[in-house]
């Protein structure tokens, strides 16, 4: 009677400790006492698997004198064959050991058996395998017995018995084993259903307080907000980033932009962005757009940064924390996304104890000889995602999106009222605007009527346009010859605010190929541009980058006209931010271009009339000169004093630093004539190029004198724009010669030499009637060589002669006729010689 009592007993006992706890460790520890006692086995455990199919003891009642305990220990999936875990699965099999008779019986569940008849005594036992005896074996189990505890139709665990004798197992003490399961799988429903309870009681407790936060206060609390949804899933860190409300972007385009159209809020841990990196914000890099570009805003559970290839280029910012894990949860409000949540969460050191050693990494092909407690550490482990987190996360972001949405529409609703209560004032802020504009344009052209100082016209308009337009800044470019061109400094007016970037126009040449290929582009045409956004224009991205260099959000352009040709731009800019262009602003900025075109036709008329009084004067300087070097080659015959002086006025005339005489010798070699030399008293302390300066030039000695010979003049305004060898550039560099000119001085129709004027301060630009000048003097100069030629020739012959007279025999009266003749013959051949050259050079009388 007690035996049929004492199963019922048990079954009595179990039960009322599942209805009296809810917790089911409480119930499992119970369970394995009361069923040792009743078994009298000298082990009774419970064993639970893993998701990786490993497995663990949760729950125990030891004999500690003759078997050692397992409670907590961890058992490799190997440990239970996939065959074994199939049998007990689908038949429920319950498996009975004995090491001593070397049989295993494995008996299924009748009530799982549809067809009873099918299984034979053979079926239920035969031999054991070996490797299951040597693992009883060295675990110290003569007897076993296994029976599967299922939950939901999965293999839950399972409940052992272990002997350390040989024993049999009666039916009956196998159907009271199965009737405990039975309630243990009762037990683990009630369980799971507690905790799911008391989850969803906890995850709706955590969705209210955090829906208070973004719903229920004056102000959204996103940092709050945040900081509490991170807890909630026990994270590190994490980040909130939404475009800026007042945007009207896309979230997806804001994210391309500047870190002014996104706002993040960023809580705990956060990645390192090094600091050259193109983006600034994790959000904004292109997996993310990449994952949800298809339009379905699923949560990314990522458990292990590292083993994603889509986020090889963040993985350097996670590389500084300890941040391993990441819940991506895109935020969207009917199919628009809105913004990005994300929790981060730290990589965890692991230590699992388990039963005896093993290779965690390869099949464990041999049973272990030893369960001796074996702890393995892993060190940075991520840890997954949870499916009850991942629902938690989506009701979350439902909650994040519904709020921002809501904050958006609020926005623009009191942008609306805002427009609708300042459009009056914008409407008499703008009549007021255009009347002062009028008024400024009318003191523009009264200055352009009343002054020619077009710095102080362009200087005054500039500031004045700068200040009528609220403009941050207010420059004018002018187009060069090649339609390249530069920022004009001295007519450029900024904002106070903006003084510290540098003037567009110090040193600024802006050559936009695209003006230069179009000869002006648009603006020849006479129209303007204006451009609200940079960012909105589709410009190329060299474009984008020129303007961004100079802080440029916004600008507009009219063309400045002189006559019918383009000269140049007048240009408002915004630094600060974008900006809209009213109609009004671009029609004064286009009729302020206009006056100003008016105001450069004047100053270069009268720039036009005042050079042209300026070359007057200088021709008639240089005429005056010619005339007084043709007066003293009549009056003089002193070939020093009449190069001297000329050379002296040559050069103060013409402004050069230097002029020198160059004299070819018989071979075509030369040297220059120092005492026919005239420089600049700032460069008298420069070496005469005529003192012992001999100058072997092998391509003038080649073809005795090169071009000069055939009466061309040289002319060189820089000598580095002149491709010359460099032995030619180091003679020039060492009398520091920056430019020259250089006409043939001919006696006769023999080369003499070369009249040469020289700068040594900088490279300059001769004028033709600079040259055509020095043509002149070098022509004067080679008479005045010739007439001293003639004199020597005809004082030798009239030398010639005398000795010839007192030589012959002849009377004093004859002697003194042919006296009178010699020397009418050397008068007649000095002057009438004089006079055919300064009459072939009639126009300079």
């Amino acid at each position: 009677m007690q035996l049929i009592l004492k199963p019922e007993t048990l079954r009595l006992r179990i039960a009322n400790r599942i209805r009296l706890s809810s917790e089911l460790q409480d119930v499992l520890t119970t369970t394995v006492a009361e069923l040792r006692s009743f078994l009298r086995s000298d082990r009774v455990k419970i064993y639970k698997f893993h998701p990786d199919q490993s497995g663990q003891v949760i729950a125990e009642s030891v004999d500690s004198n003759k078997l050692p305990s397992l409670l907590g220990l961890n058992f490799p999936a190997d440990d239970i064959p996939p065959e074994a875990r199939e049998l007990f699965i689908n038949s429920r099999v319950r498996s009975i050991v004995n090491v001593d008779t070397q049989q295993i019986g494995r008996i299924p569940l009748c009530e799982d058996l549809e067809d009873e008849a099918n299984f034979s005594e053979k079926d239920f036992y035969r031999p054991v395998d070996p490797c299951h005896v040597e693992y009883l074996t060295a675990m110290g189990v003569k007897s076993s017995v296994v029976v599967p505890i299922m939950h939901q139709k999965q293999l839950w665990g399972l409940l052992v018995s272990h002997d350390s004798e040989s024993r049999l197992i009666p039916e009956s003490e196998l159907d009271v084993v199965q009737m405990v399961v039975d309630q243990l799988s009762l037990a683990i429903a009630q369980s799971t259903l507690i905790t799911q309870a008391q989850e969803k009681a906890t995850r709706e407790t955590t969705i209210k307080r955090i829906a208070t936060l973004l719903h229920s206060l004056p102000t959204i609390e996103y940092q709050s907000a945040l900081a509490e949804t991170i807890a909630a899933f026990g994270g590190s860190g994490g980040r909130l980033c939404m475009k800026n409300p007042v945007v009207m972007e896309s979230f997806g385009n804001c994210l391309q932009l500047d870190n002014e159209h996104i706002k993040v809020y960023a809580y705990g841990k956060q990645p390192v962005i090094p600091e050259q990196a193109k983006y600034r914000h994790m959000e904004q890099y292109n997996v993310w757009q990449e994952r949800y570009k298809s339009g379905k805003y699923h949560i990314w559970a990522i458990s292990d940064v590292y083993k994603i290839p889509g986020l090889r280029t963040l993985q350097v910012a996670f590389r500084a924390t300890k941040i391993r894990s990441i819940l991506m949860i895109p935020l969207n409000y009917r199919q628009e996304l809105l913004g990005y949540l994300s929790i981060f969460r730290d990589e965890v050191e692991t230590k699992i104890l388990w039963a005896g050693e093993f290779d965690p990494d390869g099949r464990q092909l041999y049973p272990r000889q030893s369960f001796e407690v074996w702890q393995e550490s892993k060190a940075a482990q991520p840890r997954e995602w949870s499916v009850e987190e991942v629902e938690l996360a989506r009701e979350l972001g439902q909650q994040f999106a519904f709020a921002i949405h809501e904050n958006e529409q609020s926005q623009q609703i009191r942008m609306l009222v805002t427009n609708a209560s300042t459009q009056v004032q914008q409407d008499t802020t703008n009549l007021e605007q255009s009347i002062k504009q009028q008024q400024a344009l009318s003191e523009v052209i009264a200055k352009i009527r009343t002054s020619l100082d077009i710095e102080t016209i362009f200087q005054t308009t500039s500031k004045e346009v700068c200040q009528l337009l609220q403009a941050d800044r207010v420059s004018v470019y002018r187009f060069n010859s090649d339609w390249g061109g530069e920022f004009v400094g001295d007519y450029e007016v900024s904002n106070p605010e903006w003084l510290h970037l540098s003037q567009l126009g110090v040193n600024t040449v802006w050559n936009d190929t695209y003006l230069q290929q179009t000869q002006g582009g648009r603006y020849r045409d006479n129209q303007t541009l204006a451009v609200d956004d940079i960012y909105q224009m589709k410009f190329e991205q060299c474009h984008i980058q020129l303007l961004e260099q100079f802080q440029i959000k916004a600008f507009a352009i009219a063309p400045i006209f002189v006559g019918e040709q383009l000269w140049g731009l007048l240009a408002a800019y915004q630094h600060s931010a974008p900006r809209h262009w009213e109609s009004s602003d671009i029609h004064f900025l286009t009729q302020t271009a206009t006056q100003l075109g008016v105001a450069l036709q004047q100053a270069e008329l009268l720039a036009k009339t005042k050079q042209q009084a300026v070359e007057l004067q200088k021709a008639a300087e240089q005429q005056q000169l010619l005339l007084d070097v043709v007066t003293k080659i009549r009056a003089s015959l002193e070939l020093g004093t009449i190069f001297q002086t000329t050379t002296k006025e040559l050069c103060q005339l013409l402004q050069a630093d230097r002029v020198s005489v160059y004299r070819f010798n018989n071979d075509w070699s030369g040297e220059f004539v120092g005492s026919f030399e005239a420089a600049n008293p700032e460069w008298s302390n420069l070496s005469k190029l005529g003192v012992n300066t001999v100058w072997h030039d092998t391509y003038l000695q080649e073809t005795q004198g090169g071009r000069y010979r055939h009466n061309q003049t040289c002319v060189v305004d820089d000598i580095y724009q002149m491709e010359f060898t460099p032995c030619h550039l180091d003679i020039l560099e060492q009398f520091q010669i920056k430019a020259f000119a250089i006409a043939p001085i001919f006696v006769g129709q023999k080369l003499w030499g070369l009249l040469a004027m020289y700068q040594h301060s900088a490279p300059r630009h001769w004028d033709s009637s600079d040259i055509k000048f020095l043509s002149q003097i070098a022509a004067q100069l080679g008479m005045a060589l010739q007439q001293v030629e003639l004199l020597a020739k005809t004082q030798q012959q009239a030398g010639d002669l005398r000795k010839a007279l007192d030589d012959l025999q002849a009377t004093g009266e004859q002697k003194q006729f042919l006296i009178r003749v010699v020397e009418k013959m050397r008068k007649s051949l000095t002057f009438s010689g004089y006079d055919h050259n300064i009459g072939e050079n009639s126009s300079l009388k």
